[in-house]
């Protein structure tokens, strides 16, 4: 006879499961953004297809550990296609802390966009103040002629 207290899944599979997903969630990912950029939101059948693609990078898992992992992929499918793909992400990052290359790299690129707005912030900060002491001594020589001819 079976032990019916036992969970379908310890929480030590899932954490284990949970990290084998967060190895590929950035493949599924790029798939994504792949087929979105082609074709908008994502059916059922080409989100599978990302789905098929991602998981060809797990290897060779058990019976159990690929029942697991397909759960996983199914519950990220299911919230992507009702609820769509931010819902999808949130869930993934607060239920395995996953996060994207793309998302990574946009937040670094974003970084590398506010350096450089400040950067020029300053030169243009510079050149005004040089151009400002230009305009003071054309002013000041400007005068001076106006003064010499003047009298």
């Amino acid at each position: 006879m079976q032990n019916t207290n036992r969970p379908l899944i310890t929480i030590e599979e899932m954490i284990t499961e949970g990290e084998l997903f967060q190895s590929v969630y950035s493949e599924l990912i790029q798939e994504i953004d792949r087929g979105e950029h082609a074709r908008g939101k994502l059916n059922e059948f080409r989100l599978m297809q990302a789905v098929a693609h991602a998981k060809n990078g797990l290897g060779v898992l058990s019976f159990e550990r690929r029942q697991t992992i397909n759960a996983i992929f199914e519950t990220f499918t299911s919230i992507y296609l009702k609820d769509g793909r931010a819902a999808a992400q949130n869930w993934a990052q607060q239920s395995f802390g996953c996060s994207s290359s793309s998302e990574t790299t946009s937040s670094a690129e974003n970084t590398e966009v506010l350096l450089r707005i400040k950067e020029i912030s300053r030169l243009i900060q510079e050149k005004e103040t040089e151009l400002l002491q230009f305009y003071r001594e054309f002013y000041m020589l400007e005068r001076y002629l106006a003064q010499d001819y003047g009298q």
